[in-house]
């Protein structure tokens, strides 16, 4: 084989290979691209405890009126929650045992309400994102940004079918400890909540207190789902 056809095959194995690699780049990109939200959902599924607090912003599209809120997360396990407000303080949600409890005495003096725990799920979307979400969302990657000092990675999830709490998502995940640090949801009602972690602490002891309602004496007892013939209304904090 003189010079040139040396150069011609070496030419043609060049091209060869990069047509490979570039039919190769697209699935080996579309598996990275998810392999971060992996780590967190598998990072949740193992935590016993958590203990959080947040910064919240309450949007209506519709009038571009917004309300913003802070508090404490604590979870337990991958359906037990509260959360805790200190703007507006004395407010709190708190998932125990069978009922979904909603006091917010900064909008509904002297009473509170009793639901289903499942009528808990637009509030606790930690693990309703993070529990098999390329199972039960169609996930793409979006555009990120630093949050509260972290390198993320932005993940869009579209719930795959019906009964999710919200029409769609967007995650912040942490790049350097795959820990969840914003999250913004799209609910039914057209209402969007970001929620943005200004600190976690995975595995932290939770007190007793913070994980059951307590009312005060002469507090009203609303059982709305019984009301609503099973329907949950749930007011908004």
């Amino acid at each position: 084989m003189n010079a040139t056809h040396r150069r011609r095959a070496a030419r043609r194995a060049f091209v060869v290979c990069a047509l490979a690699a570039a039919a190769a780049a697209p699935a080996a990109a579309q598996r990275d691209s998810t392999t971060l939200l992996d780590q967190a959902s598998a990072r949740y599924a193992a935590m016993r405890t958590l203990r959080a607090t947040f910064e919240q912003t309450l949007t209506n599209p519709g009038t571009s009126g917004s309300r913003g809120a802070k508090g404490e997360l604590f979870q337990r396990g991958a359906w037990q929650f509260a959360l805790r407000y200190s703007e507006p303080a004395g407010d709190a949600i708190v998932s125990e045992d069978t009922a979904l409890w909603v006091y917010l005495p900064s909008t509904m003096k002297g009473q509170v309400l009793k639901l289903p725990r499942a009528a808990g799920a637009g509030f606790d979307f930690l693990a309703h994102l993070l529990s098999a979400p390329r199972k039960n969302y169609n996930v793409t990657r979006a555009d990120a940004a630093p949050v509260a000092g972290h390198e993320t990675t932005a993940y869009d999830l579209a719930p795959r079918g019906d009964g999710a709490p919200f029409t769609r998502a967007r995650v912040w995940i942490g790049r350097a400890d795959t820990l969840l640090w914003q999250v913004e949801t799209v609910e039914l009602s057209g209402m969007v909540r970001r929620v943005r972690f200004t600190a976690i602490h995975p595995g932290a002891p939770l007190p007793a207190s913070a994980m059951r309602m307590t009312l005060p004496e002469g507090t009203r007892v609303i059982d709305q789902a019984a009301l609503l013939g099973g329907r949950s209304g749930i007011p908004r904090p």
